[in-house]
């Protein structure tokens, strides 16, 4: 499906009602977004979902986006520092592959951000294989990360999307 960016389209509603004026002047609404990824391939797959929402989104929108490979989650040191980030996020993104079930450092880091998260809107995004992202879906990586959306408050997005191949 190669659309993933449409998952986002709800965020630009927020992003265009966030546009304000300080002392005169234009201030560009801000997007703090933090990234999850497995490998080159989720996070190159995440870049061109967040390229493409940022296109809908236009000009209008300044997005900042730190990056976290999730094999750095084993270290505690790291997975808390990756956790306060994410507590102040609007948007944090996981780019997964198919599994069976989140790795244990994840779900580990999930509940660390749970403990660290503010009371502020944010979205929680999924951007998996194709044949795991179907909304409707009874996967266990799906259902986890609904039960997680849930407790933090945050919405939940689930995409999909191939990187086009350069010819």
């Amino acid at each position: 499906m190669a659309g993933a960016a449409l998952s986002w389209f709800p965020m630009a509603v927020k992003a265009e009602q966030a546009q304000a004026r300080v002392s005169g002047v234009s201030v560009k609404p801000a997007l703090e977004v933090l990234l999850l990824y497995e490998d080159l391939g989720t996070a190159l797959r995440a870049k061109y979902s967040l390229d493409r929402m940022l296109l809908q989104l236009g000009a209008e929108v300044k997005m900042s986006t730190r990056l976290w490979r999730l094999d750095l989650l084993s270290q505690p040191l790291l997975a808390e520092q990756a956790a306060i980030e994410a507590s102040a996020a609007d948007l944090i993104v996981l780019s997964l592959h198919s599994h069976r079930q989140l790795r244990a450092e994840v779900r580990d880091w999930l509940n660390r951000w749970l403990d660290h998260k503010a009371d502020r809107p944010c979205v929680l995004a999924a951007l998996l294989d194709t044949e795991l992202a179907q909304p409707s879906s009874r996967h266990p990586v799906l259902a986890y990360l609904r039960r997680a959306a849930e407790t933090a408050g945050a919405d939940l997005f689930c995409g999909s999307c191939q990187v086009p191949r350069r010819r």
